[in-house]
C-alpha cells in the first residue's frame, strides 16, 4: 500500500456516538497521527453548522471536509466552498411534486438550510440548525439533497422502497442510499455525480493524492462510496454486513472504543 496521506472519516456512528461525543483516546491519537502529517477529513451527510463545527474545533481538525453525502466540498480553514454539485432543478421538482402528491414528509437541504413541511420542523436529526418551511424554498436549482424518513411517515422497509422506486422511474439522474440515524432509517436522495466516492475523487484530485493514499472510515451504506474510493477502507461493528465484508478491517462499535481501535491500528500498521 502506498504512503498514506489522509483519513477520512464518517461522522455519526463512526467519529461521534449517538451522543455527538469523542472519546479523549481519539483526540489523543488524532494529534498523534496529525504530528506525523496526515490530513483528518471527515465525509458525512450533515450540513457543516448540524453539529459537525463544534466536534471539528474540539480536535482541531479544520480543513477539507466533505458534507450532504458528497455533493459539498468545503474548506473550514478559509471558508470556501471548492465543489457544490445540486441535483437537477428538474428532478428536484419532480421529487417535490411526487412526494407532495403522496403525503410524504421529506427535508429538502440547501448549502446552508433545511426546509421541511411544519408538522416535521422538529425532527431530531437537526442538532444546531433551524429548519424552515417548505413553501419558503423558491430556488429549486440549490437543493443538494433529500431526506425520507422512514418512521416520520410510519413507513416500513416495503414502503419506504416503493416510493424510492417510483421516485427512480421519473428521475433518472439522481443516486438515492440507505441510511439508518439514530434507529431512524430512511433514504437520502443525491445527484448522481454527489456521492461520497465521487467527492473522495475530487478530494484527491485537489490535493494532488491517490486514492491509495486514503484511510476510509465509516458504518453505513453510504460509506460503501467512500470505501470504494479509498486504498484502506475499516469499518465500524455497526454497520451492515455488506460493508463489513468490502473492509480490510472491522473494528468495536464506537460506543465500545472502535475509533480508537482504528486510530491505533493506523498509527501502528499504516504510518
Amino acid at each position: 500500500m502506498n504512503k498514506i496521506k489522509a483519513i477520512i472519516s464518517d461522522f455519526d456512528g463512526t467519529l461521534v456516538d449517538k451522543n455527538e461525543k469523542v472519546t479523549p483516546g481519539v483526540k489523543t491519537l488524532i494529534k498523534k497521527i496529525q504530528d506525523k502529517g496526515i490530513r483528518i477529513s471527515i465525509a458525512t451527510g450533515r450540513l457543516y453548522s448540524n453539529g459537525v463545527k463544534r466536534v471539528e474545533d474540539e480536535l482541531n481538525i479544520r480543513g477539507i471536509h466533505i458534507f450532504h453525502g458528497g455533493a459539498k466540498i468545503y474548506n473550514t480553514a478559509n471558508e470556501k466552498t471548492l465543489l457544490l454539485q445540486p441535483i437537477s432543478k428538474e428532478s428536484a421538482i419532480n421529487i417535490y411534486k411526487y412526494l407532495k402528491l403522496k403525503n410524504v414528509f421529506f427535508a429538502f437541504e440547501t448549502e446552508k438550510d433545511v426546509f421541511m413541511y411544519p408538522k416535521a420542523l422538529k425532527v431530531s436529526y437537526l442538532k444546531n440548525v433551524e429548519a424552515r418551511d417548505i413553501y419558503d424554498l423558491k430556488d429549486y436549482k440549490r437543493i443538494l439533497k433529500i431526506l425520507i424518513f422512514a418512521k416520520l411517515n410510519y413507513f416500513n422497509e416495503k414502503q419506504l422502497d416503493l416510493h424510492t422506486k417510483n421516485i427512480q422511474k421519473t428521475c433518472k439522474d439522481i443516486e438515492i442510499i440507505k441510511f439508518n440515524f439514530e434507529g431512524n432509517f430512511g433514504v437520502d436522495i443525491t445527484s448522481e455525480k454527489s456521492t461520497k466516492h465521487t467527492a473522495v475523487l475530487e478530494y484527491c484530485k485537489m490535493l494532488n493524492y491517490k486514492q491509495e493514499n486514503i484511510v476510509a472510515i465509516g458504518d453505513g451504506y453510504n460509506d460503501f462510496h467512500l470505501f470504494t474510493a479509498s486504498g484502506f477502507k475499516i469499518a465500524m461493528g455497526g454497520s451492515p454486513k455488506e460493508l463489513k465484508d468490502f473492509a480490510d478491517l472491522v473494528v468495536p462499535t464506537v460506543e465500545d472504543g472502535g475509533m480508537e481501535v482504528a486510530l491505533q491500528y493506523i498509527y501502528d500498521k499504516l504510518l
